[in-house]
């Protein structure tokens, strides 16, 4: 496959033109695989950046109508070509297979059936809230190329800004607020900011040039954001409907996963977590004093909560220097019970969010990624300023508590999200690390959670186990809710009463899963969808070998796996 990229006067990519897409006489899964990765990598540029694509860093997307059919053509044209194959015999080609199908139904729902580029605008402005994040963080780019790569993004989002308003027709409430926000966000970053990150002189040669290209491109944004509030049409609700929504999560998760079942099964969820918590609870009153332990769930399960948030970091030194040590004591602790193997060498780099990143509560972990697999992962720490009002400080510091941290870190890096996508990005499959989707990540990285407390993390400490069980909760609460408010009418705050009364949610969590539920409704369910199926999984291999059970065997097989569809765990993870 060629693609060809045209090009004109202030347009970066005129069209993807993919020639030679067609069956070939000697095709291959490897072969399609490929060619849909280098197409992909042309499409979505920053997101190859993301994933160590060095070479990508001085290209941009662009979304006009001629470059999304050309993307189009590529996935039906690469979807033919992997249905004309013989059935794979491999348990590696199908699962190969199976992935790249679901990513190409996915890109043609986007794209095809929802038109994105016409009706989401923060098709544009997550494009630019992360365009130069990884330029500025990793040191893959030596200094004139990285000074190169920054200019030519700064004019890629002057194109952006003027792409996003000749194509977009209408936008829901929520997500064209949120990207005004990101977009001022970003717009703020590279007027006060951006030559200070690149650590640039002032007055030098380079702080000018880039000065001269920031301010442009902050006008840009800022021109978008006023044009969202403006011009664009607004829809009337955030909620997608059943028939949307019913459509994504099969995209996503599987033809079993209806609204019904998952509202279901996320039901049954919170009812046995609940359950958990209050055994949990009741466990910390011994000998006489177990006699007047309360019986209401509130007054017995609420205080442990209060007791919970009361122990917490309370500024960003204080909060930085925590996740650092829990770091070194999560790896310490796997290496120390053998639970899984461990890299040579840690490749990590971890810091508070940084000031472009709009919101005040956004981190994550922004892996190395299969181009560049030993390149640093990103470890991106929420965060609240040390200038913000004290109830505000005190409202995030009260969520991202002591015992929560003690216990997110197997989450977000030993065992879960480092590790395993450490793992997969030397994986020889690119489709896995680029395309297993949340279900996998978010499952093992929940699952992690327990799977640690299980085996000692932190001495099984009750306050810890307790952050796991709120968490636990947290993600049937997320599944339950992302149903109520696309199919069951749900407001704001008919979700905010469920999620403080009944699922417990601390205050800065229940504050934000509003925006999430009306965003992200399909990112939303995979912690509790993914963790499902680890559970049942493990529990599954367990029962099934009994004493010659080894949880070590079972966690170097999901991370050699690379990422696998979850219909398809069990038979991976059972393979000889």
């Amino acid at each position: 496959m060629k693609i060809v990229i045209c090009s004109g006067v202030g347009v970066a990519m005129v069209a993807v033109l993919v020639v030679g897409c067609g069956m070939r006489p000697a095709d291959d899964l490897r072969s399609v695989a490929d060619d849909y990765v280098a197409a992909w990598a042309a499409f979505f540029p920053s997101l190859a950046l993301s994933a160590g694509k060095v070479d990508a860093a001085t290209a941009f997307e662009t979304f006009d109508q001629p470059t999304v059919d050309a993307w189009l053509e590529v996935n039906h044209r690469c979807r033919q070509r992997l249905e004309g194959l013989p059935d794979p015999i491999g348990l590696d080609d199908r699962v190969d297979r199976t992935l790249l199908l679901q990513q190409i139904a996915g890109e043609i729902h986007r794209w095809s059936d929802r038109q994105a580029h016409r009706t989401d605008p923060r098709t544009y402005s997550t494009v630019a809230n992360h365009a130069l994040t990884p330029i500025l963080v990793r040191r893959n780019l030596a200094p004139a190329d990285r000074l190169d790569a920054v200019l030519r993004r700064l004019e890629g989002l002057r194109r952006l800004a003027d792409e996003a308003k000749a194509n977009l027709r209408s936008g829901r409430p929520a997500a064209t607020a949120a990207a005004v926000r990101d977009l001022r966000a970003t717009a703020g970053f590279l007027e006060d900011g951006l030559a200070s990150a690149l650590e640039l002189e002032p007055g030098a040669p380079a702080a000018d040039r880039i000065e001269s290209a920031a301010v442009p491109a902050a006008a840009a944004l800022d021109d978008l954001a006023a044009w969202l509030e403006a011009e664009l049409e607004i829809a009337a609700e955030d909620a997608w409907g059943r028939e949307l929504l019913a459509r994504e999560l099969v995209l996503a998760y599987g033809d079993e996963t209806t609204p019904e079942v998952l509202e279901g099964r996320a039901l049954a969820e919170i009812e046995t977590v609940r359950g958990l918590m209050e055994d949990l609870a009741r466990s910390a009153w011994v000998g006489d004093a177990a006699a007047g332990a309360p019986e209401a769930f509130d007054e017995l399960v609420r205080p442990l909560l209060a007791d919970m948030e009361a122990e917490n970091a309370g500024g960003q030194a204080a909060f930085l220097q925590e996740f650092l040590t829990l770091i070194d004591r999560s790896e310490d602790f796997l290496r120390q019970r053998d639970l899984v193997d461990l890299p040579a060498q840690r490749t990590l780099y971890t810091a508070l969010s940084p000031s472009h990143f709009a919101g005040a509560a956004v981190g994550g972990v922004y892996p190395a990624g299969p181009f560049d697999p030993e390149a640093e992962t990103l470890f991106y720490l929420p965060t609240v300023p040390d200038t913000a009002p004290d109830a505000v400080r005190a409202g995030f510091y009260r969520s991202f508590n002591h015992s929560f941290n003690t216990m997110i870190i197997t989450h977000e890096i030993y065992p879960g999200h480092y590790l395993q996508l450490k793992a997969a990005a030397s994986h020889p499959s690119r489709i896995r690390p680029l395309f297993a989707g949340d279900g996998f990540t978010e499952g093992w990285a929940s699952f992690c959670e327990q799977m640690a407390l299980d085996a000692g993390w932190d001495d099984d400490r009750l306050l810890t186990r307790m952050a796991h069980l709120r968490k636990r909760l947290e993600n049937a609460v997320r599944a339950y809710v992302s149903v109520q408010v696309h199919c069951r009418g749900w407001g704001r705050e008919a979700l905010h009463d469920f999620a403080v009364e009944t699922g417990l949610l601390p205050p800065q969590f229940a504050e934000n899963l509003w925006h999430r539920a009306v965003l992200t409704p399909i990112q939303l369910p995979s912690y509790f969808i993914g963790f499902r199926a680890f559970d049942r999984t493990w529990r599954t291999q367990r029962d099934l070998l009994g004493d010659d059970f080894d949880a070590k065997v079972f966690n170097n097989a999901v991370l050699a796996s690379g990422g696998v569809p979850l219909e398809m765990l069990d038979e991976v993870l059972s393979a000889p």
